[in-house]
């Protein structure tokens, strides 16, 4: 199965949100770094399905145990929907060990100890822009200096290039990325964003009300409950 299959098979499950073009129509408020955008893929609505789980998983492990070649001791998911996909990927690839990181009072803490010398695997269900998986290699490291971290991270998907500033040189092996498909959201400050500037209300939490935000694809003044 390709990106491109992946995605559409996303898009139909319901995973997917994008401004219907309305200025009444609602955006979203992007979690991770509080900029608005005029789109939104809610992954855990396609990976909550175990069956799909299982297959992204094993499609991701078979990508990175050909870029990587090598025997993985740990393999870390990020809190919370990371994971079980993590965890997924690391019994396809024959990891030594599953870990995960948690955040406590808005910082990555790991609460593992890993041994000096041996590698880990940060694997994530999405990436924005590599901030994230970056954090959980900081967490890591913080944990256990004498820890190998990989150069590389998985991702089943992505919203930034393979090699985002923010990893520091590493290269996330994903499956579906969105620049590569020609898939670019807008994002903007609240001052800057335009769709604010024509009344669209700014919706925060967007997974709370997440039926009701899909439904403004096609009925784009319906109300958000």
């Amino acid at each position: 199965m390709t990106d491109a299959d992946l995605w559409q098979a996303m898009k139909e499950i319901g995973a997917v949100w994008e401004h219907s073009g309305n200025p009444q129509a609602p955006h979203v408020v992007l979690r991770n770094n509080r900029r608005h955008s005029n789109g939104f893929v809610d992954t855990l609505q396609f990976l909550s399905n175990v069956s799909n789980l299982e297959v992204a998983a094993f499609a991701l492990a078979k990508k990175l145990s050909r870029k990587l070649e090598i025997k993985i001791d740990w393999v870390f998911g990020s809190p919370m929907a990371g994971i079980p996909f993590a965890t997924a990927n690391a019994r396809h690839m024959r990891a030594r060990k599953i870990g995960f990181t948690e955040k406590v009072d808005g910082k990555l803490i790991c609460r593992f100890d890993i041994p000096p010398g041996n590698n880990f695997l940060i694997i994530e269900e999405m990436t924005t822009t590599g901030q994230t998986p970056q954090r959980g290699i900081n967490a890591v490291l913080e944990k256990s200096p004498e820890a190998v971290p990989l150069d590389v991270v998985g991702a089943f998907l992505i919203r930034c290039d393979d090699h985002p500033p923010e990893l520091l040189g590493r290269e996330i092996i994903s499956l579906v990325s969105l620049p590569k498909l020609g898939i670019n959201y807008s994002e903007w400050t609240e001052a800057e964003c335009p769709l604010c500037q024509t009344g669209s209300m700014a919706i925060d939490n967007c997974k709370r009300v997440w039926k009701s935000l899909l439904r403004t694809m096609w009925e784009p003044t319906c109300a958000i409950a």
